[in-house]
């Protein structure tokens, strides 16, 4: 049996890195939680949604549609960024820029002086596995194929992708890209690492076994993030150029484009519904695009939340989950219908999720 209790505080959260099974709310300038002991993981679907405003991960039941639990982040670092999920779903990996990325990409170039990091948590306790330092600022972190390896690049004007081992922590390599790298991404196989070049037209291709860098791949001028698609495709974000670029990750050659008339954020595709589906940038909506004739076509657009800032969908692909960053919600939408069933308060700011179903 667990057991509640309620402790009240002025500063705000409590600090350490458990999951606790309760949520924070505001009473006469109080903050109220209900704590739970650390628990053992139960079997059910979830989803972990990285607040960086409030320093947690939120667990979602995705039966129940609500949040189960909370993992406190405020001993690991400032404005956690991202989120991705070793293969073998034991352990969360957050990049902890002490940069806030709500001020946007460009307020970097004032941000010298600011450090990054990393840290590791296990999706069964919430307990932090492991912290690492960063010389600079990082956009993301991501485990390798077999969850050896943490590789993260520092956003800086002469940016360096930083390769650790994802047990202990040590630095195994570091590779020099160029100015302004942002999100790390893998290939399905797991042969290469994608990376944009934010001041560039290039997104650079590394191998992940011998570390060198294999190809530059050009694409639009100023190139903001590259995502990975199901279908083992690259998507590359070009929130200037209002564009996108897929890459196909056999041939490392750009193969298709889509024009977009909004500022396009991350992109998910839907392999059962032939649907590209992006989130634009700064606005409450979620664009949905079908391939026919050769051709990239708007479909329509989905009423999201605030700042629809992120996107995956469920295994099945009948479910996508939004992240809305500036709303504090994530907006389940029915892929088949493209209605939106439900809305969940998360945390402050959040920013990225990944499912474990």
């Amino acid at each position: 049996m667990i057991l509640k209790k309620k402790i009240y505080t002025i500063s705000g959260f409590i600090s350490g890195s458990l999951i606790w099974g309760g949520i924070l709310f505001s009473c006469n300038s109080k903050k109220v939680v209900e704590e739970l002991v650390p628990m053992v993981e139960t079997d059910y679907p979830k989803a972990y949604v990285v607040n960086g405003g409030s320093n947690t991960i939120s667990v979602l039941d995705l039966n129940e549609l609500s949040v189960k639990n909370i993992i406190q982040l405020t001993e690991i670092g400032r404005f956690p960024h991202h989120i991705n999920m070793s293969t073998d779903g034991k352990k969360l990996v957050v990049a902890t820029p002490e940069h806030d990325f709500t001020l946007g990409h460009a307020a970097l170039h004032n941000a010298t002086d600011k450090k990054g990091g990393i840290a590791v948590i296990d999706t069964k306790t919430g307990s932090t596995l492991l912290k690492i330092a960063l010389p600079n600022t990082n956009f993301n972190a991501a485990f390798n194929v077999d969850g050896s390896e943490i590789w993260s690049a520092s956003a800086t004007h002469s940016g360096e992708m930083f390769i650790y081992n994802a047990t202990n922590g040590v630095l195994k390599n570091k590779v020099a890209l160029g100015a302004d790298p942002s999100e790390v991404v893998f290939s399905k196989d797991g042969k290469h690492v994608f990376v944009a070049l934010g001041e560039s037209s290039f997104v650079y291709v590394i191998n992940s076994q011998t570390k060198a860098i294999v190809k530059t791949i050009k694409v639009d001028a100023f190139p903001t993030n590259v995502w990975s698609g199901i279908d083992d495709k690259i998507y590359v974000e070009n929130k200037v150029a209002h564009t996108i670029n897929v890459i196909d990750t056999k041939t490392l050659t750009v193969i298709d484009y889509l024009d977009v008339v909004f500022t396009p954020g991350q992109i998910a595709y839907n392999q059962t519904l032939n649907e590209l589906w992006i989130c634009q940038a700064g606005e409450n909506k979620v664009a949905y695009f079908e391939r026919k004739n050769n051709l990239w076509s708007l479909k329509g657009t989905i009423i999201s939340g605030n700042d629809a800032h992120a996107i995956t969908f469920s295994k099945d692909m009948k479910r996508a989950f939004v992240v809305n960053q500036k709303g504090n919600t994530v907006s389940i939408i029915d892929a088949i219908s493209h209605l939106k069933t439900k809305d969940i308060s998360v945390g402050s700011l959040p920013n990225g999720i990944v499912l474990k179903e």
